[in-house]
Formats: C-alpha cells, structure tokens, sequence
C-alpha cells in the first residue's frame, strides 16, 4: 500500500505557522519589537512603508548576537528566553516561542543583521522565502537590525487579505505605541515612509510617556489607579464616570508589562464600574497589573496576546474592587463639556482631552426625610440642610436642567438621572437592610415562560423577592405574580415582568453578568419623576445628589450633571487669550 502522510517541509511548516503568527504586517512589527525589548535594547527604530507592504524595518541597540545564533534563531523553536517545560509556568519574556524569526522570513525577503557589542565585526543572513540566500560576516552598529520586505511575497492569497494601507499602518502604530506604554524606559522613533511619524525619548514614569502617546491633556477625563493587595499591583488610570466608548479599542490593558487581552480582566472591569456605565458602553483604561509570573499562562495562543489566570476568581474580585475603590473613594467632580477635539494615536484609540477640574469635596452629613411627590412617583428624597460649600443653585431651565454655580464654572444637573441616582441608592441601602416590601397586587397575574426562562427564574425566585418583585413557581413553567418593587405604578404588570426577566438574561449573562442581581433589578425598576420642582424641592434634590455615594452617573451609567468650565465659557464668549 501507499503510504498518504508524509512530514512536510521545513519550508512548508514555516508558511503554516506564520498563518498564526503573522496575520499582518502589524503582528511582524509586534514579534520583532518584542525581540528588541527581551534583548535589552534601550533604544528601538521602526521604519514601515506602504502600510508595511513593501518595507519593515526594526533596528535596537540591544545585545545582538554571534554567527551561530544568528543562524540557529531562524531556526523553528529556537530561542534563548526558557530552557525547559517549567519555564512555561513563570515567563517574564514577551517572547519564548521561538516560532516568530522563521515564520517571518518564510512569507518575505528577510534580512538580518546584527554585531554583539564586543565583536569586532557583525553577521548578515539574508533569506528569501524561507530559503538561505546568504550568510556570512558584515560591518554593522551593535544591536540587531531587522528588515522584512515584500511581506507575504511568496503567499499572494494572504496579500489579497490585507487591508487598505492606513488601515494597516493604524494596527502598526497602535502596536507600537503599545509597546511604548509598556517600556517607558526605552526610546522610540516610528518612521512612515521616510519622515519620523512618531518619536519619543526614554521616559523615568508611565506619566511621561502617557503624556507623549495621548496629549498634554490626557488627564482630564481619568483617575489614577494604584492598589495593592495579595500580591498583586494594578497601577494607572482608568475613565472617570460617564467617560465611556461604544468599543473597547480604547480598553488598554496590561499584565506583566505585556499588552493583554482577556476575558477575565473585561468582566472584573465592567463589575467594577457597575451602575456607573451604560450597557453597551465600555471604559477607558490604561491599567497595568503586575503579579506572580506563575500565576499568568500566557502560552494560550501563538501571538500571546491571550492571558488566562491560574487564580481567575482572585484576580477578578482585586481589579473589580479596586476599580469600584476609585470610582467611590473620592469625589471626582461633574464631567467637563467635551471638546470637539481628539488627541489620540489611531482613529481607533483615541482619548477626548478635557479640562482637569478641581476635586469636590462633599462634607459628612445627616440626612432627614422629606418627599417629592409627582404625577407617577412618590419619591422619598434624603434632605440635608443646604448646599456643600461652593455651590450655588441659580434655577430650573425647561422644568428638566437644575443650574448651579460651582468652584471653575456652572453645573448642569438632570433632574430625572437625579432622581433615578437618589431612588436607586435608597433602595439599595433598604435591600442591605432587608426594609424593602413589594407591593401586594389586588389580583394576582399568572405567566408562562418558554424553559430557559423558566429555569433561570426558578433559581432566582428568593433574591427577586428581596427587591419586592414576588413571584413563585405554579410548576412547569407557570408563575404567579403577586407583588411589584416599591414605587412601581403600571397595571401592565404582565409586560413589566417580562421585561425585567429579559433583561437580566441578556444582561445579567452579558456585560452586567458579575453584577449583583438584586442591584440589576433595581436598576431596571427605578422610573424617571416627571415633577416639576419649585426652587425648595430643587435644593433638596441637589443636596441629596450630591451626597449620593455615587453622584454623576444615574443608575444605567448617564450623567447626571455637566460642568460647563469658565474655560469653556471665555471660549464661547471670545475672552479666550
């Protein structure tokens, strides 16, 4: 008989890796930059043409390397970074694979060139399409020098896959600049097609470099980050409330110093901005989480961007609390107006710069009962006798917009996201305290639910009851709906159910699947007040805001109130120098 399988050849095995590993010019720029870095370089030089197409160039200062590593580093699974199966379970390299060098020389005319800073002369190895063309000595800087032409030459199938030119140059310098937020230490210069794009020199703090990737304006819209705890450190700056995007492009994460993405670290991010966020938005961040090597696997997927935590739970529950620690631990101030302007590196990272205000700082109060009573909503409103210092109420406009006067400029103030914030919390403090009672139906409702829902109300049937929404199994999948939450008033009751269960499925299994469910309930519940306040009811409404634990966003994550600077008001006016 014939024999059908067969090994291929080394060329062949080549090509098949660099599917994984070079999806485009972008990911060749990655692995070689990464090289650069695990070589000590201090400073790193990237010159792309035509979008990468024609030309990548990446040249270091680091170590270098003699004739026979230079040989054997294009060599598949050859690498100086582990030297046995444990090294998996603590890498502190970016790369370790030794797959990178090889799968790129195999789709491109490869060159290399590269001198160890006490040799006297360098080594060149020129390939062409996985094919030694040449090798031998050469006069070159210490350092590494790297150049890819004609990516994907010798597969024309994957250059027909790429993207338009900008398109790719914009996954190239977004990559860089990853890489340069990462390694503050290190200088870069990223040239495009013969002119310096982008260059920065070696920066002493992450702040620096912050700095020079986004803007001098960069802080304006951020908090810092620095919390410790189990042996884990999550350091920089993530959006403050209402600062959101409709993507997470600009969800910029990093473990060990190397840019992640993971599951994980996304849900411990929208727990940990919970009521803060709007479903279908996602947070600005530059987080950086630094722990023990052994407890990160990052050999999940050839371009390592992929991390998986052996301790997920651990890890989840530190950067959720600690994100929800900074939300809540001080008083960041109304959202500026935002600018019309971006200071961003891609058109897909981008952060809106906003004038930096001065802290608010609201003083401890005791709070006495009062009511709002309006057309649909009878709100219990926590009064406190005045306003902070530094904020004046100046009126309504449009019996919707409460207009205050603060410390840097005028305060816009929602009065239905108000309202929403103020009910939410209170119901939340009568659900630790176990006070909420639902309201008895004069004539019960009975429902039929498809299975799935069924069995997901079955499970949920008591913490449902502790938000006052009574409901209980009839068997099958038959309920009886005897009690609404507080303050709900619809004889739809039918339509009102079926529209908090849908909810929590999609949402309680989605973007908001951490979240506790009793919170998730309440968040659907709350009702905007129609009322027309008159200028006492206003002040309570203000004051009892303000002293909300989280006050400038409504329970789905909206503003509740705006700062118009008197930057912005000089701008409009034309006192601007």
């Amino acid at each position: 008989m014939s024999q059908r399988i067969r090994l291929l050849a080394e060329v062949v095995a080549n090509r098949i890796a660099a599917g994984e590993v070079v999806e485009r010019p972008a990911s060749a720029v990655k692995e070689l930059v990464e090289n650069s870095l695990d070589a000590g370089a201090k400073k790193v030089e990237i010159s792309v043409e035509r979008g990468g197409r024609s030309l990548i160039r990446v040249t270091d200062d680091g170590h270098g390397m003699g004739p026979e590593d230079a040989l054997l580093a294009l060599e598949r699974h050859a690498t100086s970074k582990i030297r046995d199966a444990s090294d998996l379970l603590k890498i502190q390299t970016f790369g370790f694979r030794g797959e990178a060098l090889p799968s790129i020389a195999s789709v491109s005319r490869f060159t290399l060139r590269t001198r160890e800073p006490e040799a006297l002369e360098g080594t060149e190895v020129v390939i062409d399409g996985g094919k030694i063309v040449r090798a031998g000595s050469a006069g070159c800087p210490a350092g590494t020098s790297i150049e890819v032409r004609q990516l994907f030459a010798h597969v024309p199938g994957r250059r027909k896959f790429l993207r338009t030119e900008e398109t790719e140059w914009g996954h190239i310098e977004h990559g860089v600049k990853l890489a340069a937020l990462a390694r503050p230490d290190v200088g870069w210069v990223l040239r495009r097609d013969g002119a310096v794009f982008w260059q920065d020199t070696a920066r002493k703090d992450l702040e620096e470099r912050l700095a020079a990737v986004f803007g001098r304006d960069w802080r304006g819209s951020l908090l810092p980050v620095d919390v410790r705890d189990g042996g884990m450190h999550l350091h920089g700056y993530i959006g403050r409330p209402g600062v959101n995007r409709a993507t997470r492009a600009e969800q910029i994460l990093f473990v060990n110093s190397r840019p992640v993405q993971s599951g994980s670290l996304n849900a411990a991010l929208l727990e940990g901005y919970h009521n803060a966020l709007m479903r279908g938005r996602f947070p600005i961040t530059v987080l950086f989480l630094a722990m023990d090597p052994s407890g990160v696997d990052v050999n999940v997927h050839p371009s390592k961007r992929e991390v998986r935590f052996r301790q997920d739970g651990d890890v989840r529950r530190f950067v959720s609390g600690a994100v929800a620690e900074v939300l809540r631990g001080g008083s960041v101030g109304p959202l500026p107006m935002p600018t019309m302007t971006t200071n961003g590196f891609t058109p897909s990272m981008t952060l809106s710069p906003m004038a930096h205000q001065p802290a608010v700082t609201l003083p401890a109060r005791e709070p006495m009962a009062a009511a709002v009573t309006g057309g649909s909503l009878e709100l219990a409103v926590e009064s406190t006798p005045g306003i902070p210092a530094g904020w004046r109420f100046l009126g309504i406009v449009d019996h919707l917009y409460l207009v205050a006067e603060k410390e840097g400029g005028v305060v816009l103030i929602d009065q239905h996201a108000a309202h929403e914030r103020i009910l939410f919390e209170q119901l939340l403090r009568q659900v630790a305290q176990e006070e909420v009672h639902g309201q008895k139906l004069l004539y019960p409702v009975t429902m039929e639910f498809s299975p799935l829902q069924a069995s997901f109300l079955k499970d949920r049937v008591e913490q449902l009851a502790k938000v006052g929404l009574g409901i209980s199994s009839l068997g099958g999948n038959a309920f009886l709906v005897d009690a609404l939450p507080p303050r709900i008033r619809t004889l739809a009751v039918e339509e009102f159910v079926r529209g908090v269960v849908a909810d929590l499925e999609t949402g309680g299994t989605g973007t908001r699947k951490d979240r506790k469910l009793s919170e998730e309930v309440i968040a659907k519940t709350v009702i905007k007040a129609n009322d027309r306040l008159n200028e006492a009811e206003a002040l309570r409404l203000m004051a009892d805001l303000l002293a909300c634990e989280l006050p400038y966003t409504c329970p789905h994550g909206r503003p509740t109130m705006i700062l118009l600077s008197k930057g912005e008001l000089e701008k409009k006016f034309g006192r601007a120098g």
